[in-house]
């Protein structure tokens, strides 16, 4: 299978993947059609995008292809078969890929390695898995063995302020980005070669909620520990009416149980309650504002949650999800305040050193990249780390960009 190939096999085009290398379109062209060699860096960087060996894209001839496995596109471009993804998610995802790659290569240069303890703790959860129960079940004893491991929920609190430094001091990626214009709430796949691959976890934060994104983190964090060998995991926003009959498969089910589970256990749910003398049955609009608040855990989920466990009824969990309560928990947590409002509470001066500064300029479609990953870059040229070119590379800016930004670095190689 050639070059060509495997790029049409993933539903993309030839310039969306130049677009998004930051290559001359006429160049990769030429890359493509076998008429000049992928330089071995770009091979590595597509092979690590595309989810295919880099010998695939260098092989020259027919008899290369098929010596370096005649193999086809990754499996998770064949999620994005059929009507429901457009041409914006599948090049978002080539984008997360490669931003995912990205991170992991920076933590090597830093490190001069990786941290694997995320290995531990999957097999860990995995081990105690009964795969014959029902996904529900298969769902909460992972996140009951999960949370023993980590001590989430640990004295009947919430773990949502906690969960983001936790998982990637366990070697996790963790990537929060805006992506407009795309249905793709949140996916999971791994990055690197072989034995030294890791989970990669991506969650769209455009337009979505501090407290929604905790969730998606969560499920696409069952998605990594059960489903590496699918290819990556993909979940899209769902409309309220339509939630129940998309989540059927074995894997959202498992999935969406861990989450649940983990972020609000029995143990978490009841303790909150009864600290704040609340009753799950006779909640006011400021008592759900306030478990909200606690748990991190938006609206909807926590009243799903409760109706599951025979709590409330369907009449009452409909009086809660009519509540509105953005203006009362706005007062309880800056989680709640938009962008703007939380810029207008702590000044624009301190928003300032990273307003603007986080675009990729490189690629067509622009990405938002995450302040802490920005940050270790950043770190990583002070400590001699990483060279500036290297940083443009990592942020996908060029050094014009990169000076202007950042002018209190070197630039001096």
């Amino acid at each position: 299978m050639s070059f060509r190939n495997v790029i049409e096999g993933t539903g993309l085009t030839i310039e969306a993947c130049a677009d998004v290398l930051g290559v001359d379109r006429e160049l990769f062209q030429q890359w493509s059609d076998g008429q000049k060699e992928i330089p071995p860096a770009y091979a590595v960087l597509l092979a690590a995008i595309l989810g295919v060996r880099s010998e695939i894209l260098l092989a020259k001839s027919r008899e290369g292809s098929v010596n370096a496995g005649n193999a086809g596109p990754a499996a998770i471009w064949f999620k994005f078969r059929g009507s429901s993804f457009h041409d914006a998610d599948r090049e978002t995802i080539l984008l997360m890929r490669r931003l995912g790659h990205n991170a992991n290569q920076l933590e090597k240069a830093v490190r001069g390695g990786t941290n694997r303890t995320w290995e531990i703790l999957f097999e860990e959860v995995r081990k105690g898995i009964d795969y014959q129960a029902a996904p529900q079940e298969q769902g909460r004893e992972a996140a009951r063995v999960f949370s023993e491991l980590t001590q989430f929920g640990q004295g009947g609190t919430g773990c949502s302020e906690i969960l983001r430094d936790s998982l990637r001091s366990r070697g996790i990626l963790l990537i929060e980005s805006p992506i407009y214009k795309s249905r793709i709430e949140g996916c999971s796949f791994y990055v690197g070669e072989g034995t030294s691959q890791r989970p990669c976890l991506f969650v769209n934060n455009y337009t979505t909620t501090w407290f929604r994104r905790n969730l998606v983190i969560m499920h696409e964090l069952g998605h990594a520990i059960f489903d590496q060998t699918n290819g990556g995991e993909i979940d899209v926003a769902e409309d309220e009416a339509t939630d129940q009959t998309l989540r059927i498969s074995v894997s959202e089910l498992r999935a969406q149980t861990f989450a649940k589970e983990t972020l609000l256990s029995k143990s978490i749910l009841l303790p909150t309650l009864n600290r704040n003398r609340m009753k799950a049955a006779s909640l006011t609009p400021i008592q759900l504002a306030t478990l909200i608040s606690e748990t991190g855990i938006e609206q909807r989920t926590i009243v799903e949650i409760m109706l599951e466990r025979g709590m409330i009824d369907n009449v009452l969990a409909d009086t809660y999800l009519a509540y509105d309560v953005w203006g009362i928990l706005k007062s309880l947590t800056d989680h709640a305040l938009s962008t703007r409002e939380y810029i207008n509470k702590i000044g624009k001066k301190a928003a300032a050193a990273w307003t603007n500064k986080r675009f990729t300029t490189t690629s067509a479609r622009r990405l938002l990249l995450p302040v802490p990953y920005v940050k270790a870059v950043l770190d990583a040229v002070r400590g001699l780390s990483i060279s500036t070119g290297r940083a443009c590379e990592l942020l996908m800016i060029d050094q014009y960009t990169f000076s202007e930004r950042y002018p209190e670095m070197e630039l001096a190689e």
